[in-house]
């Protein structure tokens, strides 16, 4: 049976020198740090308001340069008549486009009804609202009165602040999985607030929102809102309207405010546009 090398007594001071110097040198740098403090840095004023001034003139030159992508288009034209290139040409995406289109199956009958699709940037609707002509409403005073029949009476339409997932069912057209996905991304918005939002639903098609259109009943609705002053980041980040990178934005901006005043001082963080502000305004609260 070997026996173990013994460390002679040289080797034992050997040992002990290097980790002394070892740790000197590690701890070395933190000493001189701690017992000598350099100088704290300084930012003139005049910097400061440099810095202040680039940050503006930059977020101006990407709303400038959001603007230069929409153009005006070229004569009164009818919203409902315009083709999916006819809409491409204005501006929009291909995929935009398409959700306008079928908006304008209704068809739309006002520029109140151009303005509520949430596709349309506001930089665009600037540029084409004075542009829009509608057909014009027959005034049904000057038609021959005659009687109405009624063959049935109308079904009584749910209320979208009291849908769930029997109720979704029960709708003829609507199935398990659609009444799921519309459940679940109801709880990731907090509610829904307008009809537009269901086209946001997974794999939402034309057809299918045209029923729950024609089921659902609008005008009362009950949204569950995030507070900006107390929500963390991973909160803000889970709602759909809000990204990771957006989230800790608000953070970051709510600890240099000492706590937001107003829902409109959103509006300065560069990372959150016009139009992520119109979405995100119903689910937010001080």
């Amino acid at each position: 049976m070997s026996q173990q090398p013994k460390l002679t007594q040289r080797t034992k001071s050997g040992l002990i020198v290097w980790s002394i110097l070892a740790l000197g040198i590690v701890l070395t740098p933190r000493i001189i740090r701690t017992c000598f403090p350099g100088d704290p840095i300084k930012i003139e004023i005049k910097t400061l308001e440099k810095i202040k001034l680039f940050k503006k003139s930059e977020r101006r030159k990407q709303w400038n340069n959001k603007r230069n992508r929409y153009h005006t288009p070229p004569s009164k034209f009818n919203p409902n008549e315009y083709s999916l290139s006819q809409w491409m040409a204005l501006g929009l995406s291909e995929k935009q486009a398409n959700v306008v289109l079928k908006f304008c199956k209704y068809p739309l009958q006002s520029n109140d009804d151009l303005k509520r699709i949430f596709v349309i940037p506001e930089a665009l609707y600037q540029r084409i609202k004075d542009s829009t002509i509608y057909p014009q409403k027959v005034h049904t005073s000057y038609l021959p009165k005659e009687p109405i029949l009624y063959t049935e009476k109308q079904a009584k339409r749910i209320t979208i602040g009291t849908i769930d997932s029997s109720k979704l069912v029960s709708i003829r057209g609507i199935g398990p999985f659609y009444a799921k996905m519309i459940m679940r991304y109801e709880r990731a918005l907090g509610g829904f607030h307008k009809k537009e939002q269901l086209l946001e639903v997974f794999k939402m098609n034309t057809e299918t929102y045209e029923i729950l259109c024609s089921k659902l009943d609008f005008s009362e609705t009950q949204i569950r809102k995030i507070s900006i002053n107390k929500a963390n980041a991973e909160e803000l980040d889970r709602h759909p309207y809000l990204n990771r990178w957006q989230a800790n934005s608000i953070v970051k901006m709510r600890i240099q405010l000492g706590g937001f005043q107003s829902l409109n001082e959103l509006r300065k963080s560069h990372l959150i546009n016009a139009e992520d502000f119109e979405k995100l305004e119903p689910y937010v609260s001080l």
